[in-house]
């Protein structure tokens, strides 16, 4: 059974079942796997990012704890230069006056001892108060003199009072003996006495070979994609891991739009036009300071397996969904779609069988049950066509048995009146034009006649009424010349220019006029019957078109035009009481 409610609801809508079926899978099936595979990689991003985050500050808080450890060593290593008699004795004496090179030579091994302790130091450097300098230089670096140190570091060893120090990095410029990094960093550290009340007694300097702090990343598991700035307080680079990377070199003071970051956290950077996750933390009680930068590009590696293999199932479920909605177009919306054109395009008037359907399924069933269905109504239809092409005769013929007794009677009446009254030479033209009326109404051939021939008898008849009403009107004809040939029913203006002189006229003895007009327009004839009578109420209006009065002519009329031609055609009488009354009768076109 057909759901006309579900036809109808559709048609109001306007969306046909293809287009309902592609966006019942937009948004049941296609945009909610698009959402949840966006959403889905968005987490394994963020999974990766946070566990890269969290790798990142775990491995930062070991390289600088390393740092740390390697620094406090040097604290440690340069403490022992306290527990040494011969060195702090010199000290002491050397606080005053000049040493001998004797006293020189015996500290010699002690400071020798101490530089090979570790392979970080290049140059170990001791100097007393009153100037001396004791070194021991193995030719890694020449040993810097007291005097030659930046005022600004020499004043920050006085100012920790005992503590070790870094100094800005030191880039030597004459060449070295043994492969080594052009860049040295120096630990200073104030020596004091512990006989005589803490005096400074000397400063101690240790170079550090810069390039040894790689040992500490590697150690660290360090990213090998990321960058490493080891930084003072006032953000001057002291060392670096692939720091050409960012176009930075040692000793170069990075701005805070770079560093800046608070300890042990991260942010996001732009340096020359690529972004950065930036890592920071600090070297407990010193002042200094370790960044990391890891590529953006790191974590898009690390998910990009992730994201091209959410692709893959996007695509391998759009394909999917695409093959599924071709099926049903095919087994279903197609077919029903083709039914649904046949039922609109169905005219039973021109009949035309509907195509098979081959499947035998609730869509075949459908086709053949609309098939049966057609042939029944067009049976129906083509009785109710024989039913309306006797019902159009017998109006017709109604039409015409109404207008010959009538007008006959009239016509009779006024002859006998004529007779009487002295008008007996205008009685054979009478006679004339009735016999012409009478010859026109008997032609049995054909219901419709030439525009020519339905004014000539329009014209004998408007003859015999003209003598009747003792010329108190006067008809106006305005005909398109080339409109002759066009056919239209007999007898069609009889009813209305009778309504107007017997009923538009009733009250004018004189000045009564009518004006017919035929002429075409839009592919349709349109004839006008225009009066100036008394004119007509609607309610009379509706009642002579629906042949509810005794104008009962021009109901039939109306009833024939209207089953003959369609609804379009038909009557339709406008008027303003005590004015006019104007009918247009529109007809198709026949010739």
């Amino acid at each position: 059974m057909i759901d006309y409610m579900g036809k109808y609801n559709m048609k109001k809508a306007g969306i046909s079942l293809k287009k309902q079926l592609l966006i019942i899978f937009l948004f049941i099936a296609f945009i909610p796997m698009t959402v949840t595979a966006l959403l889905l990689y968005h987490f394994q991003t963020q999974n990766a990012l946070n566990a890269e985050i969290e790798s990142q500050i775990q491995v930062l808080k070991l390289v600088t704890s390393n740092i740390y450890q390697k620094l406090t060593y040097f604290n440690n290593l340069t403490a022992s230069i306290y527990y040494n008699d011969d060195i702090m004795s010199c000290l002491e004496k050397g606080q005053a006056t000049l040493l001998s090179s004797p006293d020189k030579k015996r500290i010699q091994p002690a400071i020798d001892s101490l530089m090979r302790t570790d392979d970080m130091i290049l140059s170990v450097s001791l100097t007393t108060m009153a100037g001396d300098t004791l070194y021991w230089n193995d030719g890694y670096s020449n040993a810097i003199h007291i005097n030659s140190l930046d005022p600004d570091f020499l004043q920050k060893i006085y100012a920790h009072n005992g503590s070790g120090v870094l100094s800005n990095p030191i880039t030597h410029t004459s060449k070295r003996k043994y492969p080594a990094s052009n860049t040295s960093i120096y630990y200073g550290r104030l020596l004091r006495s512990l006989t005589h009340n803490f005096r400074p007694i000397g400063i101690l300097l240790v170079e550090v070979d810069i390039a040894s702090f790689e040992d500490i990343l590697i150690f660290s598991n360090f990213s090998s994609d990321s960058t490493f700035f080891l930084t003072t307080q006032n953000n001057t680079l002291i060392w670096g891991y692939q720091e050409e990377n960012l176009n930075y070199h040692i000793g170069d003071i990075i701005s805070t739009d770079v560093l800046g970051t608070p300890p042990y956290s991260y942010s996001v950077v732009t340096i020359n036009g690529e972004k950065y996750y930036r890592f920071n933390s600090q070297i407990d009680t010193l002042e200094y300071n370790c960044y990391s930068f890891l590529p953006f590009s790191n974590i898009e590696s690390k998910t990009q397996f992730i994201k091209t293999l959410l692709l893959l199932i996007c695509g391998v479920d759009f394909l999917c969904l695409c093959l599924i909605f071709f099926m049903l177009t095919k087994q279903f919306i197609t077919p029903i779609r083709r039914l649904s054109v046949i039922m609109q395009e169905q005219d039973y008037l021109n009949y035309f069988p509907s195509p098979v359907y081959p499947v035998h399924n609730e869509i075949g069933n459908l086709y053949d049950s609309f098939q049966s269905m057609s042939q029944r109504t067009l049976t129906l239809v083509e009785q109710l066509k024989e039913y309306s092409k006797k019902e159009a005769k017998q109006q017709l013929a109604l039409l015409h048995a109404q207008l010959n007794p009538h007008f006959l009677y009239n016509t009779l009446d006024s002859i006998s009146w004529m007779s009487q009254n002295g008008n007996a030479d205008k009685v054979p033209y009478i006679i004339n034009a009735l016999s012409d009326i009478l010859r026109y109404s008997i032609i049995k051939e054909n219901d419709f006649v030439t525009i020519n021939d339905e004014l000539s008898w329009l014209k004998n008849y408007m003859y015999i009424q003209k003598i009747r009403f003792q010329d108190s009107f006067t008809i106006h004809y305005h005909i398109e010349p080339d409109m002759q040939s066009y056919k239209i029913p007999r007898f069609i203006l009889q009813p209305f220019i009778e309504n107007s002189l017997l009923h538009g006229f009733s009250e004018i003895h004189q000045g009564g006029i009518i004006i017919l007009s035929i002429f075409t327009k839009d592919n349709s004839i349109f004839i006008t019957i225009e009066d100036n009578g008394k004119g007509m109420s609607d309610l009379l209006i509706h009642s002579v078109l629906h042949g509810k009065n005794d104008g009962i002519g021009i109901g039939n009329t109306n009833a024939y035009l209207k089953q003959r031609f369609g609804q379009s055609y038909g009557i339709e009488i406008t008027s303003r009481i005590m004015e006019s009354t104007k009918v247009i009768i529109k007809l198709p076109v026949q010739k």
